[in-house]
């Protein structure tokens, strides 16, 4: 019994979910502690167990883990359910995200306004069965294997299989066009500890979801050098910051020198689709090193890896995660204001600047206080640096002073922005994005609407 994870959540699906099942798959038992009313949650946030003061939160290998995807990055990692390789981890990344946008889909139905569900629900099944129950048919069909990655179960046959499971609760037929996906539902239903776990009397929640809400030897500084300038990426974006801008900082981070080919019109946009270059019809989009890979975290991922700035081993990278999913929320918050009603952008901007300086900044100040060192993790530049530094200059251009009471950030900026790589995408004509303003809003709409 001694050392089983114990996972501190509501007693519903929601966030934790996914954690119980790849925690099953891997054949590990684990603890629930169930927050039943608001004073638990309160309790854990005064106590200090909570990192950004929300959960999913598991205590496992002595840490405290919060922010779903570093939880279930570390279990993939430890249990071996990740790849045997950077370019299989890549993989197992984009399919896990995919599912992880259908399902987001599906546990926000419950709280649609009523006249808002058959239209949400319509939604679903169009983009189940026409954007991604096709792409994972078509990997099955194309390698003839058993599984989704390496012909070897991993988390992304788990993530897949919970997926289809819950689109099936709305629409048992939905797989009626995807024989080759019937086939991998009953192949990992049937793996022993999968089995158990869907057994009656199993800690698999019933139909009830739960979303989350905001209650509830790496590159050392001066030593990075350009990378070769043959191969390099290729960023297929529109001009602008988006979900692409985190990838452009890290590769510039890392060095290494990448081209842009920006989207433009709808037409194009509508060619990519057409022509098989994305996986699950989205962008951003980059080629690289073989691949034509797709969703942020993902490619982030990948990069990270590559470049040696995600740690030196699980735990390490755990952390990282968690600061990245972190700074991540942060500039989520940030990106929506400008499309955020013009009624509501006030009350938005001061949700903002109270969330980056009473949740976000207070702990990675504390971060930098506790360890004394000068960089996030490991005493080595990583992902997670580079993510701050990004969400830090994104919160200065909505406030200048906001590090006015958080001067290890404050030297943390201005160290980080000093690394010569760092400093180069900073400067005037570097491919940096301008934060988007009314005329770039009007032209994505253009293209994606």
């Amino acid at each position: 019994m001694a050392g089983k994870p114990k996972l501190h959540y509501a007693n519903g699906r929601g966030k934790m979910e996914s954690i119980r099942w790849l925690l099953a798959a891997a054949g590990v038992e684990f603890e629930e502690e169930f927050i039943e009313k608001k004073e638990d949650l309160e309790k854990l946030r005064n106590d200090g167990q909570l990192l950004f003061q929300q959960v999913p939160m598991v205590e496992m290998d002595g840490m405290k883990m919060v922010q779903t995807r570093a939880i279930l990055s570390y279990i993939a990692a430890k249990h071996n359910l990740y790849g045997k390789d950077l370019k299989e981890r890549a993989l197992i990344d984009m399919y896990v995200e995919g599912t992880t946008d259908l399902m987001g889909m599906i546990m926000t139905l419950p709280f649609q306004p009523p006249e808002n569900k058959e239209k949400q629900t319509s939604l679903i099944f169009e983009r189940a069965t026409t954007r991604y129950f096709p792409v994972y048919e078509k990997v099955l069909k194309d390698h003839g294997q058993d599984f989704l990655v390496g012909g070897k179960f991993s988390w992304a046959d788990v993530h897949l299989l919970e997926a289809i499971l819950m689109v099936e609760e709305m629409k048992p037929d939905v797989l009626s066009a995807f024989p080759l996906l019937q086939d991998v539902k009953a192949r990992v239903s049937n793996i022993s500890t999968i089995k158990k776990f869907l057994e009656p009397a199993t800690q698999v929640r019933g139909s009830l979801c739960l979303r989350r809400t905001s209650t509830c030897s790496g590159l050392a500084a001066g030593k990075q050098t350009l990378r070769n300038m043959a191969g390099k990426p290729k960023l297929y974006y529109f001009n602008g910051r988006g979900r692409m801008e985190s990838i452009r900082w890290l590769l510039a981070a890392a060095g290494v020198e990448f081209e842009e080919q920006l989207i433009e019109t709808k037409e194009y946009l509508e060619k990519l689709k057409h022509g098989g270059d994305l996986l699950f019809q989205q962008v951003p989009m980059v080629e690289m090193d073989g691949m034509k890979m797709v969703q942020s975290r993902a490619i982030l991922n990948y990069i990270a890896a590559k470049y040696n700035l995600s740690g030196k081993d699980v735990k390490q990278r755990a952390w990282i995660d968690m600061y990245c999913e972190g700074a991540m929320d942060l500039n989520e918050l940030i990106m929506m204001l400008p499309f955020k009603p013009a009624d509501s952008k006030e009350k938005e901007f001061a949700n903002i600047i109270e969330k980056a300086t009473t949740r976000y900044f207070p702990v990675f100040e504390k971060v930098l206080k506790d360890h004394g060192q000068n960089y996030l993790v490991g005493n080595q530049l990583s992902r997670a640096d580079i993510q701050l530094l990004e969400t830090i200059l994104m919160a200065e251009e909505l406030k200048a002073d906001i590090l006015s009471k958080f001067p290890l950030l404050k030297a943390f900026k201005e160290r980080i922005s000093n690394i010569p790589t760092v400093k180069k995408f900073l400067q005037p004509g570097s491919p940096r994005k301008a934060p988007i303003d009314e005329k770039a809003i009007e032209k994505g709409r253009k293209i994606f609407a």
